[in-house]
């Protein structure tokens, strides 16, 4: 009876964890990060992702816009100015549309 009952929480639990990470990648999106400057009028999305389980270290992904470039996203260093300062301006112009 106890190992039937060890074996049901191991199975639920399996389930619930197959479930919660489904769709989650879990490794990072970046292999290399470039801190050269990336124009705002080539961008057309930027994400940030948070360190976590998944990944040690913050990354941030630039999808590009228009062109040859169209929708290739490239991996920036969140610790360049340049993309701090981007951060900080998409920020506070997400905040005055609220």
């Amino acid at each position: 009876m106890n190992c039937r009952v060890a074996a049901v929480a191991l199975i639920v639990s399996l389930a619930v964890l197959s479930i919660t990470t489904e769709g989650q990648e879990l490794r990072c999106r970046c292999i290399e990060r470039r801190a050269n400057f990336i124009p705002p009028k080539h961008i057309h999305d930027l994400e940030r992702i948070p360190a976590g389980a998944h990944c040690e270290r913050t990354e941030v992904i630039i999808t590009m816009k228009g062109g040859r470039h169209k929708n290739m996203e490239v991996c920036v260093d969140p610790d360049a100015k340049w993309v701090k300062a981007l951060m900080e301006f998409l920020a506070k112009k997400v905040g005055q549309q609220k």
